[in-house]
């Protein structure tokens, strides 16, 4: 029995009026004096189909396709050969599934590349840019960025000659030009600027009770700025406009594209390997010092403390750039166990001066 329908060549978009016959495992298509057979097991159904018809596909790109309504007599004679179509994005559902495997499968693989690049390669590359910054550039860039931190901060100037004083007797084995400034602000929060530059809050110093722990303090925020991690942290965040400077050998648009991020080097933080770098090679300016590194316990538990007494919320300037951890806590502690210090009268002095002004109002 022969069988109406549409059929398209592959070749031209031309429609041919086509008489079909089924016959066993094959389909014969007969048009325009020609003869074209289709195995019915290749057949499938075709993207596009209009409404009431059903579009078959058939060979390799580009395909031949045959168009019929869906009821015809060529309809019902294939019902028996061709799985059941359901027309519109039903019918479709098979492709659609393949087409967004792949779209994941091409995500899962970006997203692999990406954190690859995130994780492994850009802080290498951050690191390998900060290197190429000279010493005195970088000192000269913290100048800057402490200028334009401080311009509105209420500065206590005895507290911050006496935190001098008290750092002048530690020992932190630095070609830094360190300085140290005590602003008014309740924030328990310190924070350390490229060359050399540390700011602590009073917040912090009300929350401090020895010259262990303050000087902990600082050994953290000194191992900050002896291994560069806020000019690495810069450099992470704009690494395509530094490798650029640094592949051409140009300096001054290095040190400008540095300069330019000086309202944001406070918000910057530090990724938890360099918080733990510091944290252990403070550590070892307190051994060096013959300090008590139980000073640096003391610190964390109190400040952890602190942050569970308050919430994170009231703590939050601290925690952004200085994440407290349990982890922390338990990698100092056993990094500590067993190490001892000596009294440090020196110290111990001018700490009850400085002790003696936290209560002042700010």
């Amino acid at each position: 029995m022969q069988h109406n329908g549409i059929y398209y060549d592959g070749q031209t978009s031309q429609p041919h009026q086509a008489h079909i016959e089924v016959f066993g495992n094959s389909l014969s298509i007969y048009y325009d004096e020609k003869k074209v057979v289709w195995a019915i097991s290749e057949i499938e159904y075709g993207s596009f189909s209009g409404k009431g018809k059903t579009m078959l596909q058939y060979a390799v790109f580009p395909h031949q396709y045959l168009e019929y309504t869906n009821d015809s007599s060529l309809a019902q004679a294939l019902s028996g050969y061709l799985p059941k179509h359901t027309s519109g994005l039903a019918g479709r559902t098979k492709e659609y599934n393949a087409v967004l495997k792949a779209a994941l499968m091409g995500i899962a693989i970006f997203s692999a590349i990406a954190a690859v690049i995130y994780f492994i390669l850009l802080p290498f590359v951050a690191s390998f840019i900060a290197s190429k910054i000279p010493v005195s550039t970088e000192i000269a860039l913290g100048e800057k960025f402490y200028e334009s931190f401080i311009g509105d901060a209420e500065i206590d100037k005895e507290k911050t000659k006496l935190l001098n004083d008290f750092a002048l007797k530690i020992d932190f084995e630095t070609i830094y030009p360190l300085k140290f400034t005590v602003v008014k602000d309740n924030q328990v929060n310190a924070f350390a600027l490229p060359g050399g530059n540390v700011v602590v809050f009073s917040g912090i110093l009300d929350k401090i009770k020895s010259s262990e722990e303050l000087a902990a303090l600082l050994a953290h925020e000194v191992t900050h700025v002896k291994e560069r991690h806020s000019l690495k942290g810069l450099a992470r965040s704009l690494t395509g406009s530094l490798l650029i400077s640094v592949i051409f050998g140009d300096m001054g648009s290095l040190g400008s594209v540095l300069a330019s991020q000086a309202d944001d080097i406070y918000q910057l933080g530090f990724s938890r390997e360099m918080e733990k770098e510091a944290d252990l090679e403070g550590l070892q300016l307190m051994y060096h010092n013959q300090l008590d590194p139980q000073g640096m316990i003391h610190l964390m538990e109190r400040l952890h403390e602190e942050e569970q007494k308050q919430g994170s919320s009231k703590m939050l300037a601290y925690l952004n750039s200085h994440p407290m951890t349990d982890d922390r806590i338990t990698y100092i502690r056993e990094n500590s166990a067993g190490k001892t210090g000596t009294a440090h009268k020196e110290l111990d002095s001018v700490w009850e001066k400085i002790e003696n002004t936290v209560d002042n109002k700010y």
